[in-house]
């Protein structure tokens, strides 16, 4: 079984704020690769670091995982490097990033 499908897609709680539109955000995906009997309270751990965001979960312990920054704050690195170091954790793959500034101002 691929990856894509081992992945089961977590429900985000539904905002009822309108948050306002930053002039710079950046925006990194990630694989969290975990010992399975890890799994949960690793996701509870990440869901409390600012910024951090567990889209999916895997049977075999795979997270889809975000870091956002907003308007130029700089702290995904060290995120990325603290969730390495969380026990539990066997890797992180960097997949995706994006940043973007807006230019109108």
């Amino acid at each position: 079984m691929s990856l894509s499908e081992q992945l089961q897609p977590l429900q985000s709680p539904q905002s009822t704020e309108s948050t306002p539109s930053p002039d710079q955000f950046d925006i990194t995906g990630m694989v969290v690769r975990t010992v399975p009997t890890k799994t949960a309270a690793l996701v509870a751990s990440l869901n409390q670091l600012k910024g951090v965001e567990v889209h999916a979960i895997g049977d075999g312990g795979n997270l889809v995982v975000t870091v956002e920054e907003l308007d130029g704050e700089k702290f995904a690195l060290k995120t990325i490097e603290s969730i390495n170091n969380m026990p539990g954790v066997l890797s992180t793959s960097l997949v995706y990033h994006h940043d973007e500034t807006d230019s109108a101002h």
